[in-house]
């Protein structure tokens, strides 16, 4: 796999499903968790880090070996844009839709249909879990299909998912969840010299062979 689509597959999955509330809506009480995020089409299938999430954005610092380190939302300045060591990228303006419709309280924001299948208990917790289908046509845009499918463990108390599995085969799990508010510093652009030296929007890096 060409490494700049294996960087633009992650940032597409980080911003597109690792987002459960927006800055206006969420009123849960903040949380960090250690994440890990599978992908067949990623090249190793499987990336690590630890995640942080309030009403500011969420932000997720990948293990190991990594182009791309950091991946920021920020919810006020509605961009998302993923950190290397001299290099960044930049979700473009026309996708900030599909980002924005998926940062709600409903566990299936951006699908017209959402069914609560049940309850489940992980780690202590009680989670709901709901099944969503058919994307809205702003997730479309984005790059789903149209037979795309998410089944979300999403934990009330939070306002925010444990676990979200794609018929796609995309996978994203939080371990070692601590509530609490994150500092709003973590959802801003880091400024140090190291942080980044050129920007590449990510429609550019998806194009790539």
């Amino acid at each position: 796999m060409n490494k700049f689509i294996g960087i633009s597959i992650l940032a597409v999955v980080l911003a597109a499903l690792a987002a459960p509330a927006s800055a206006g809506k969420y009123n849960g009480p903040g949380l960090s968790a250690d994440i890990v995020i599978k992908d067949p089409r990623l090249g190793s299938g499987r990336y690590s880090g630890r995640y942080h999430f309030d009403r500011g954005g969420y932000r997720i610092e990948i293990d190991g070996r990594a182009r791309f380190k950091s991946f920021v939302f920020n919810s006020f300045h509605k961009y998302f844009i993923s950190i290397g060591a001299n290099k960044r990228m930049e979700i473009e303006e026309d996708k900030h839709g599909a980002l924005a419709m998926l940062f709600s309280d409903a566990p299936c924001a951006g699908f017209n249909t959402a069914f609560n299948v049940g309850t489940d208990n992980s780690g202590g917790r009680e989670l709901q879990v709901w099944r969503c289908d058919d994307p809205k046509q702003a997730l479309i845009d984005y790059g789903y299909r149209l037979d795309h499918k998410v089944t979300v463990w999403y934990d009330d108390t939070l306002k925010h998912f444990v676990r979200k599995e794609a018929n796609s085969g995309v996978k994203i799990q939080l371990k070692n969840i601590i509530a609490g508010r994150q500092s709003p510093v973590l959802f801003d652009i880091p400024t140090e010299p190291t942080a980044a030296t050129s920007t590449t929007r990510i429609a550019d890096v998806e194009t790539v062979e």
